[in-house]
């Protein structure tokens, strides 16, 4: 009795090419994640640098307080002959409207004044390296007397030169009072990053 037999030859299995899909979507991850890095370090860079400039200009702002004082100070020690006709190496002007204040020219030494005070140098500077210098004008159209037509006025005043009559009643004394005229006081910053504020005031 013959008996037949089938022969089978087993193949291996042929591993699939590598289509290189996988490695291109990591590619494309991998790109991404690097941009996102450098866009957050950039974004850090950029919050510091405004932090930074932002306290420096709060610091200039503040110190342009001690120009107003100083104007304000030398406003109140000066003749009615002196505000009348104005005194451009102290910075004061009889008429306004004439200064461009983002011009620098319209902050040098001959034109402008060096604020003063405590922890202040001789040029403006203080302790924080702020500059500081400012220019007093007086709000009127022409220099001479002030008045109603060509000045801008503050509030009433008391007269200084009227006093109160020896003996007579304090309740029924006359008190005499006055239009002040507005002086507007301007002072600009210099900061050692080179930032300018500028600071202004309106005083009578």
């Amino acid at each position: 009795m013959n008996a037949n037999y089938n022969t089978f030859a087993i193949q291996p299995a042929l591993p699939e090419q590598q289509r290189g899909v996988v490695l291109f979507i990591a590619l494309i991850a991998l790109v991404a994640m690097t941009l996102a890095g450098i866009a957050l370090m950039r974004s850090v860079d950029t919050s510091t640098i405004i932090s930074g400039n932002l306290a420096f200009k709060q610091a200039a702002t503040s110190s342009g307080d001690s120009g107003l004082e100083t104007a304000v100070s030398w406003i109140s020690l000066q003749s009615n002959s002196v505000l009348e006709a104005g005194d451009a190496t102290q910075g004061y002007y009889a008429t306004s409207g004439s200064k461009v204040f983002t011009n620098d020219a319209t902050w040098g030494a001959t034109v402008s004044v060096a604020a003063t005070g405590i922890d202040i140098n001789g040029y403006g500077t203080d302790s924080s390296a702020n500059t500081t210098r400012y220019i007093i004008e007086r709000m009127c159209n022409s220099t001479g007397p002030t008045s109603s037509t060509t000045c801008l006025f503050g509030a009433e005043t008391p007269l200084d030169n009227q006093r109160q009559i020896e003996g007579a009643d304090l309740a029924g004394a006359n008190v005499g009072s006055a239009l002040s005229p507005m002086y507007r006081v301007t002072a600009r910053v210099t900061g050692p990053r080179n930032t300018i504020s500028y600071v202004q005031a309106f005083v009578y």
